[in-house]
């Protein structure tokens, strides 16, 4: 009986170190081999990356209502045009970074209708590479804007695990003191973006604050 119980335990350690490894292996090896901005890497000091980003564009929608729940709302409008939801009903690549927006400002450009909101809490899926704005199908919604991001030089810091508001805050803040100390000024607010989907291995999840900056 002895035995039979260590091999029981053997077959079950054995068992969850398998199903670890696929998820750590999807994680790696499919969200992270989604398309995202195209950059150089300029500098790095420390934890803080200096990338010179080629423009790229975006699907964008203002946030309606606050926390989690407002920021699923935004989710489901930006993953509905992607998933079908436009003219002529075409399904669009995923890519990476889904990208958050807190405060008002010009780092993600707005464009009517999203205009007309006073609200400063925008979310953006960026688009492939490999498409220019006008092979772009139309959204059905009305609240998605189609807009072009020409960033130049972005400072950029990363963490791991889940991307809880806490600590891209608390990210954002430690950029925000780099940022001081090497006299860079941010041409824009910062934002939030997350590169997995809630089902990847949270030890490779990849977060960053990214935070445009004026030419020097």
């Amino acid at each position: 009986m002895k035995t039979k119980g260590v091999r029981m335990v053997v077959w079950t350690v054995g068992i969850a170190a398998s199903l670890l490894g696929l998820w750590a292996g999807y994680t790696q090896f499919y969200e992270g081999g989604l398309g995202q901005p195209e950059y150089t890497i300029v500098e790095r000091a420390g934890d803080v990356e200096i990338r010179r980003y080629e423009p790229f564009i975006i699907a964008s929608t203002v946030v309606n209502g606050a926390g989690q729940s407002g920021l699923s709302s935004g989710f489901r409008i930006l993953a509905g045009y992607i998933f079908g939801g436009n003219k002529p009903g075409e399904n669009i690549a995923m890519t990476a970074p889904v990208l958050q927006q807190d405060q008002p400002g010009e780092s993600l450009p707005m464009t009517a209708p999203v205009l007309q909101s006073a609200s400063g809490m925008r979310m953006a899926f960026v688009m492939p590479a490999d498409r220019a704005m006008e092979s772009l199908p139309s959204p059905d919604n009305e609240a998605v804007s189609l807009t072009k991001v020409n960033w130049g030089d972005a400072a950029a810091i990363r963490f791991a695990g889940r991307g809880k508001q806490n600590r891209f805050q608390a990210a954002e803040a430690e950029l925000l003191r780099a940022l001081r100390d090497t006299g860079r000024v941010a041409s824009g607010p910062a934002l939030y973006a997350q590169y997995n989907s809630p089902s990847a291995f949270p030890p490779l999840r990849r977060n960053e604050v990214i935070i445009p900056l004026q030419t020097q």
